[in-house]
């Protein structure tokens, strides 16, 4: 086990460098620059001579492949660097906004694993029933609807009938649950059902195909009742393709946030990306934050293999070979 982990580890540091390789050189090639915006908004004359200067100041005149250098010798010490409009460490800008994403990130997570597992299991025990039918019918809507047209729509139209919008002025959990749960649920909700479409598909065909096995067959045979074949012997072997597909919901459940808490204006990494650092250039933040949910996703998935290699121990052999 040990050397399977070991192997799972060290295919992260690949993966983080080429995120981080990816997000300098496209962070680079965006039409205008931080340095001209900033003499546009501080009343600075604005010339080539000046523009250059506030790039050095700024130490964006360095050649790429120097900036690229000091990119990743600063991000290897743990130095996101600092945000070129704010002036304040990347770290701490992110450390604001982090609790928030990941609060939405598991609620919306949990949700959309607990109806997509259970709903999957309860039609899969009654197939083409009429909760089968109408499970199928909304798992199909989660995988056609845009996610950013549900969101837009969730705020529009209830304002337009009915007067309400959801809140705001956004509270900490740890200052104002109920605020804040008011705040996130909404959107919570509509990535879970994004997010869990996928799972109870997946995990209502795996269900069928092992209830098929002759091994339930003689299962049913002994005497076994229906609940004890169902935890027993279908759900743990159902399951183990469907953790793959939730390690994968969790990575398109972060570019979910990016787009709802823009929408509601959630104060969480998704809106600081789009608003602020996109927008201003601000380089080292874009790269700060991007780095952040690269390490996330690295973790989750290295979660699933683990879990993967619990559930099935040929996969864990398979892997220390």
């Amino acid at each position: 086990m040990s050397k399977y982990l070991a192997q799972r580890v060290l295919l992260i540091i690949p993966t983080l460098f080429l995120a981080g390789t990816l997000i300098f050189g496209m962070t680079r090639i965006l039409p205008g620059d931080a340095a001209s915006m900033m003499l546009g908004n501080n009343g600075e004359a604005f010339s080539a001579a000046n523009v250059q200067a506030l790039k050095e100041r700024l130490g964006l005149a360095d050649p790429l492949p120097v900036q690229f250098v000091k990119f990743w010798a600063n991000t290897a010490r743990g130095d996101l660097g600092t945000s070129i409009w704010t002036r304040r460490p990347v770290i701490d800008e992110i450390k604001g906004r982090l609790p928030t994403t990941l609060e939405t990130l598991l609620l919306s997570v949990a949700m959309g694993w607990i109806w997509g597992v259970g709903v999957g299991v309860i039609s899969a025990r009654r197939p083409d029933g009429w909760l089968d039918q109408g499970a199928r019918s909304l798992a199909i809507l989660g995988l056609s609807v845009p996610i950013f047209w549900v969101g837009t729509m969730s705020i529009v139209l209830p304002a337009k009938f009915f007067g309400w919008t959801p809140l705001r002025d956004f509270k900490p959990l740890w200052v104002d649950p109920i605020s804040n749960l008011e705040l996130l649920m909404v959107p919570s909700l509509i990535l879970a059902v994004f997010l869990g479409a996928p799972v109870m598909r997946l995990m209502r065909t795996t269900m069928l195909e092992v209830l098929r096995e002759d091994y339930i067959r003689t299962a049913y045979s002994k005497g076994l009742q229906e609940r004890a074949v169902i935890w027993r012997h279908v759900f743990k072997n159902a399951l183990m393709p469907v953790i793959t597909l939730m390690g994968i919901q969790v990575v398109v459940g972060i570019g979910g946030i990016v787009i709802l808490e823009t929408l509601f204006a959630i104060p969480g990494m998704g809106q600081l990306l789009i608003s602020q650092a996109l927008p201003k250039r601000d380089y080292p933040l874009v790269q700060g934050i991007v780095i952040v949910m690269a390490c996330s996703t690295a973790v989750v998935n290295l979660t699933v293999d683990l879990a993967y290699g619990v559930l099935d121990p040929r996969v864990r052999l398979g892997g220390g070979r």
